[in-house]
Order: structure tokens, then C-alpha cells, then sequence
């Protein structure tokens, strides 16, 4: 299991084209955030410089990311992922999807070609890994075991089913074949981790037992994650790149004809709220608001808004709250003490679902309730 580089001790964060420099130190400890290419180039305040960065995503990541590095001035830490596996399913010939208008493309090239963009470290373009597709992930560690260059992270996007009872223990005989960091991405329809009881638990057996393993693409999971050990990993900016569905799937929504309204991040709940659910609750009575440089103890149902600037400063609250409990996190050594700070971090927060549907005179089924994975991160086992 790796160790994160002390707090004050990091490593430069640097755009770093040399293959020879290696990605863990750069990218151990960190949190990064996963923002969509198509709202680049944008710096964010937010953004902690030793404990965060970036991961580009989506179409024209790559040109995105440079204009982040030039226009934008960005020298942060960052990650270019085109998500190959949103459109592409991986096969046992083809493991990783390579530009199809270059007659001679090679994986090398391609993680070249991020690392001149601006990546601080590349990431390979590994197509989706089905239910159950044993043989295309096992052409992942063949390919993964050529790779000579050692700034490179092996991208795993499995479908969630993989962290059920009968595959964990495959994919983590996988994971231990492969030599470089290896970055997880769960596939599946709204939130993974409440596919089954048994994913958060069989999530920490995979990060806790292979080294140097990552988790990008996902929620407040992150956090949960790096307490059990992980190296590094990434908190969307906004649903759509907080989860990943299978090529040729529809992100199932609630309202698919309605318009979209930005996902809050309540900092006592813990957990992500659309603004209309919240608008919705505080109507006849006062919000609970928040203490964070946007909003400066305003309420918390004032997202309820479509325009861009509501988006970004929605945004902008969410990596300014969960990135001052990535800075705590940071204050806890590794190890029994930093999975206790967490374990009873998520229990007060479950705690307090009763008191907040208590205050706003909601029912538990009316009001506010807590997600299944919260609730496994505060009673499932510290060690």
C-alpha cells in the first residue's frame, strides 16, 4: 500500500514531458477534480496547489488541457482522460482504443501526445471492461506489462459488477500483475457503490490490498478510498463526470426533458443534493447554509437556476467543501488514525439526517436520507 508524500513535502507539480520521471510521487496524496473539457480553459481558486489538480475529461481533452497550460496559466498537477471507455468497449485484440486517423498509431504516441499537452503524468486509453470480460482485461495486463515508460497510469474502467463477491477477488489477482498505478473508474447506472451492499466494503479490499491503486471518476467515494490507502484519486465537477455509464447507455435521469439544474454539496449531510430537491424542502422554511469563501453563509437553495454562472459558483462551493476535508485528511497520519477521523466523520453525519428532517418539520421518507454508501463508510470496520 503506498503512503502519501508528507504534507509540505510534495513533489513539484510541474508539466512534465520526460517519460522517465514517474507518476506516483506526483500524484501521490492528491485529490484531483474531474472537470469536462467543454467549460476549459478555466482556472479554479479552489483548487488546493499541494493536496489537488485537475483531470481533463471528455471530447478535445487534450487541446482543452493545453490551453489551460497556456492560456490559462494553470501549473498544477493534471490528468488528460478522453474517456475511451464511454464509447468503447474493450476486446481481447484491442484493449485500448488508438486514434483511428493515424495509420501507424501506437499506444506510445498516445500517451506522448498527452504528456505534450500538458499532462503531469499520461493515462492509457483503456477501453470499457465488461461484465465478466475476462479475456479483455487480461489483454489489458499484456499490454500493460510492455509499457517500458514510467509515467504512465493504467486505466481500469470495470463495470461495477467486478466489485461483486464472485469477481473481486479476479480483479484484484489483475491489479497485482500490473506494475504501474492503476486508476479504477466503476461503470453503471446512477451511483455505483449502491449497486450492492458489498461494493464499499469489496472498493477498500481492492484499494488496501494492491499498491499503488487510484480511483478516478467518482464522488465523496475519493475520500473514502484514500483513508484505506489509495494513491491518489478524482471528484467530478458535476454528476455527468462523477459517474460513467456503458458505451451505448443513456445516463438514466429523473426528469430526462427537464432542465438541469446544478447537484450541491451539503457539508453536514454529506452528500450531493440537486437544487431542486432543495429548493423543494427549504420552501417553507429557512436553508441551511454554509460558511465556505462562495458562499459566505448563505443558503444552500439558491442553486435552484440553469444560467452558467449559478453552475460554476455551485461548483466551485463543492471542491471548496470537500477539499477542506481532503486538507483535514491531510492532518492524520496514515493508517488507524485517519480511517477513525473518518469513520466518525461520516457517523455525525448520519447522525445528523434526523435532526435536519426534525428542524424542517419533514417526515425521514419527505425529508432528507442518507446514502447507502455513507452509511457503509460509517459502520463498516476501521481496521
Amino acid at each position: 500500500m503506498s503512503n502519501p508524500a508528507p504534507f509540505g513535502q510534495r513533489p513539484p507539480a510541474l508539466r512534465v514531458l520526460d517519460a522517465s520521471v514517474p507518476a506516483t510521487p506526483i500524484l501521490a496524496g492528491r485529490v484531483l477534480l474531474h472537470e469536462h473539457s467543454r467549460f476549459i480553459p478555466r482556472q479554479r481558486e479552489a483548487i488546493d496547489s499541494d493536496l489537488g489538480g485537475v483531470v481533463m475529461t471528455g471530447d478535445n481533452a487534450e487541446t482543452r488541457a493545453f490551453k489551460l497550460r497556456t492560456e490559462a496559466g494553470f501549473t498544477g498537477t493534471m490528468l488528460i482522460d478522453s474517456a475511451p471507455y464511454t464509447t468503447y468497449a474493450a476486446t481481447e485484440d484491442e484493449p485500448f482504443l488508438l486514434p483511428k486517423d493515424q495509420m501507424f498509431a501506437t499506444l506510445d504516441d498516445t500517451l506522448g501526445f498527452q504528456k505534450a499537452a500538458g499532462a503531469s503524468a499520461a493515462l492509457t486509453p483503456t477501453g470499457y471492461i465488461a461484465p465478466g470480460a475476462s479475456k479483455p482485461l487480461k489483454a489489458v495486463i499484456r499490454a500493460a506489462q510492455r509499457i517500458e515508460r514510467v509515467d504512465t497510469v493504467v486505466t481500469l474502467p470495470v463495470d461495477v459488477t467486478w466489485l461483486g463477491n464472485e469477481r473481486v477477488g479476479q480483479l484484484i489477482a489483475a491489479c497485482k500483475r500490473i506494475n504501474q498505478p492503476k486508476a479504477l473508474v466503476l461503470v453503471g447506472q446512477f451511483d455505483p457503490l449502491k449497486y450492492a451492499k458489498v461494493i464499499p466494503a469489496n472498493l477498500r479490499r481492492v484499494i488496501s490490498d494492491v499498491e499503488d491503486m487510484m480511483m478516478l471518476r467518482t464522488d465523496l467515494a475519493a475520500l473514502d478510498v484514500m483513508v484505506h490507502g489509495a494513491l491518489c484519486a478524482g471528484i467530478g465537477v458535476s454528476s455527468s463526470v462523477r459517474h460513467s455509464v456503458p458505451p451505448g447507455e443513456r445516463a438514466a435521469v429523473n426528469d430526462p426533458k427537464g432542465p438541469v439544474y446544478p447537484n450541491v454539496l451539503m457539508p453536514e449531510l454529506m452528500c450531493f443534493k440537486g437544487a431542486k430537491g432543495l429548493a423543494n424542502r427549504y420552501a417553507n422554511t429557512e436553508p441551511t447554509t454554509c460558511l465556505c469563501e462562495v458562499c459566505n453563509g448563505r443558503g444552500l437553495d439558491r442553486f435552484f437556476r440553469t444560467d452558467g454562472e449559478t453552475r460554476v459558483e455551485a461548483e466551485d462551493h463543492n471542491v471548496l467543501t470537500w477539499s477542506t476535508w481532503v486538507g483535514e485528511m491531510a492532518g492524520y497520519e496514515g493508517g488507524p488514525k485517519r480511517k477513525s477521523w473518518w469513520q466518525e466523520k461520516c457517523a455525525a453525519a448520519i447522525n445528523r439526517y434526523a435532526l435536519e428532517n426534525q428542524r424542517i418539520g419533514l417526515s425521514a421518507r419527505r425529508g432528507f436520507q442518507p446514502p447507502p454508501p455513507l452509511e457503509a463508510w460509517a459502520t463498516l470496520p476501521v481496521s
